[in-house]
């Protein structure tokens, strides 16, 4: 480093330097603008949390339509229906282990009560011969069937909500 010296020239000697200014701050220098700061991080904290909560929480939704879609290129097996079920019956006890022993009628009402209001019923037509094909391998579901069943499962696994748990003397009541 050299250490700066007066110009030598005798033309320059009565000229003042030019000042450098002060290195101004990112920071706020008021405590209103430290306080506004402070509310934006906690708010921006607050959303990424809920949105990390929320990715998390629908893992399991991900899963399962992840397994749907390999599934669905194997829309000829005879073995489809039993694999749909166990992805729908799987997501079912995620939601509800008491749901772990629910099987025909109950398990497709079971999953109405998580549908939303726009999803169409699985207890109908289609959901019993879909309960039925598990059970009687005589009355197999046909290529359209399936498919519709597949399409059922999946917007059902896309829509549906969760049951808000009722609170009874300190314990949770579905």
């Amino acid at each position: 480093m050299s250490i700066h010296a007066p110009p030598s020239n005798y033309m320059l000697r009565n000229m003042s330097e030019v000042t450098i200014p002060d290195h101004v701050s990112c920071f706020p220098q008021t405590i209103g603008w430290k306080v506004v700061a402070a509310i934006l991080i906690v708010v921006a904290l607050y959303y990424v949390i809920q949105s990390i909560r929320l990715w998390w929480n629908n893992r399991y939704r991900r899963e399962a339509m992840a397994l749907m879609t390999v599934m669905q290129a194997s829309i000829n097996s005879t073995r489809l229906p039993l694999d749909i079920f166990e992805v729908m019956k799987a997501v079912l006890v995620y939601l509800n282990p008491q749901k772990a022993n629910a099987f025909g009628e109950k398990f497709l009402t079971d999953l109405d009560e998580y549908r939303s209001p726009q999803t169409t019923l699985f207890n109908d037509d289609l959901g019993q011969k879909w309960m039925r094909s598990l059970v009687q391998k005589q009355y197999p579901l046909s290529k359209q069937e399936l498919s519709a069943l597949m399409t059922l499962c999946q917007q059902w696994l896309v829509e549906h909500a969760e049951l808000h748990l009722k609170t009874n003397g300190g314990q949770n009541v579905v």
